[in-house]
C-alpha cells in the first residue's frame, strides 16, 4: 500500500517492508535512523527517504571509532544543522554516547 509521498522509498527486503509501513502507518513518536559513519555518503539516501515521509526523526551516526581509525572526521553539528534534525554520533562500546542517543531521543519524543 503505497501513500503519497513515500512511491520512492523502495523495500529490498522484508525487513525494510515491515520498518517502511511502521512508519508511514504507525504513528511512531520518533524514528532513529542509524547509519555507518564509514560509508555515511550510501547512507544520507535512507535519511533523506524517511525525511519525506516523518518530520520526527534522529539520525544517529554509528561506528566513531571506525571512522576515526579510517581518518573519517565527521560534523555532527554541521550535519545537524545542514539536514535540520538532530544528529548523534554513538561507538556502541561506549555508553557515554548510547546515553546521549537516548536523550535525544526522549528529546523529540517529548516536543
Amino acid at each position: 500500500m503505497d501513500i503519497p509521498g513515500t512511491y520512492s522509498i523502495m523495500s529490498n527486503s522484508e525487513e525494510e517492508e515491515i520498518a517502511r509501513e511502521y512508519i508511514c502507518f504507525g504513528n511512531p513518536d520518533c524514528t532513529a535512523i542509524v547509519v555507518d559513519a564509514t560509508c555515511l555518503e550510501r547512507n544520507l539516501n535512507l535519511v533523506f527517504q524517511t525525511m519525506e515521509i516523518t518530520n520526527n526523526i534522529i539520525v544517529c551516526v554509528n561506528l566513531l571509532d571506525e571512522a576515526k581509525k579510517k581518518k573519517i572526521h565527521i560534523d555532527l553539528e554541521n550535519l545537524s544543522h545542514e539536514l535540520g534534525v538532530p544528529v548523534v554520533g554513538t561507538t556502541a562500546r561506549k555508553k557515554k554516547t548510547l546515553a546521549h542517543l537516548m536523550n535525544t531521543i526522549k528529546q523529540v519524543c517529548t516536543r
